[in-house]
């Protein structure tokens, strides 16, 4: 299905049937804008107006969108074809908005410290990197031909992740030595005494990088088995974002800018394997 093809069939249509664009767009209830729209290809009638414009132009559903008259003997092989490629732009048009709205709130996640005052440190703008970076992802899964490079991207934001829960302001503690007074330290996601002060969160998922990593790494040296592996890395990379993430039940200020960029690592890293995997499971 192309609308330039659908388009211009169904101008040859209107034509041969003697209606201005005004004309069939009165009797669709439509503007005539929106008849020279279909007719150009800069977009398709909405599936409600596909049975009443096929039946105004004498044709079928089928040849209306194949862009082209189709003989009797072929016209279920024919529908058939228009239903799947209906269906696949469909998704590719939801897809599209999903993008576009994932764009918008990381762009007003990463705006929010211009907007918004506060006497907290929060790293929580940060995260707008991840919808946008989801959304990059969106785009990029409608070419099947980018499974294995996607997915070894994915694995170096898993690098990128654990060099930043080595630093030693990933992990933050906030201590009240009195009524009025709050001191905020900063740990490595694998120091002990986060851990002991009761944020689990850290710790946890700094070890499910490291496993992810270590499945990832085992997973080259066993082809046979490597998609199976890689689905186990990204389900320790999926938990491990949750786990990261889970630091903000705490407060706002239990997130710095360094915890929040392993976030995002760790969720496009997820994101990323997720699509090469699904593409080379259909490869």
């Amino acid at each position: 299905m192309d609308a330039k093809t659908t388009g211009r069939f169904l101008a040859e249509l209107r034509k041969e049937k003697g209606y201005t664009q005004k004309e069939l767009g009165d009797k669709l209830m439509v503007t005539d804008k929106a008849i020279s729209r279909w007719e150009t290809g800069k977009g398709l009638p909405d599936t409600a107006l596909l049975k009443p414009l096929s039946e105004i132009l004498g044709v079928s559903v089928g040849e209306l969108l194949a862009g082209k008259r189709v003989p009797p003997e072929q016209a279920q092989d024919e529908t058939d074809s228009i239903v799947v490629e209906v269906v696949r732009h469909s998704r590719h048009t939801a897809a599209r908005a999903a993008g576009f709205c994932l764009v918008i709130v990381g762009i007003l996640l990463l705006l929010t410290p211009l907007v918004v005052t506060t006497q907290s440190k929060s790293g929580a703008w940060a995260l707008g990197f991840a919808p946008i970076g989801a959304a990059v992802c969106l785009f990029l899964k409608k070419d099947s031909g980018h499974g294995k490079l996607l997915y070894w991207i994915g694995m170096g934001c898993l690098v990128l992740a654990l060099i930043l829960e080595l630093l030693p302001f990933g992990a933050v503690m906030v201590m009240a030595p009195s009524p009025t007074e709050r001191i905020m330290r900063t740990f490595s996601f694998f120091d002990l005494n986060v851990f002991g002060y009761g944020n689990f969160f850290p710790l946890l998922a700094g070890l499910l990088t490291v496993c992810s990593l270590l499945i990832g790494l085992f997973s080259a040296f066993r082809p046979l088995r490597s998609l199976c592996l890689r689905n186990a890395v990204f389900r320790c990379t999926e938990a491990a974002a949750v786990l990261s993430f889970a630091q903000i039940f705490f407060g706002m200020e239990y997130l710095s800018v360094v915890g929040a960029l392993v976030c995002v690592c760790l969720f496009l890293s997820a994101v990323l394997q997720r699509t090469g995997n699904s593409q080379a499971s259909r490869s």
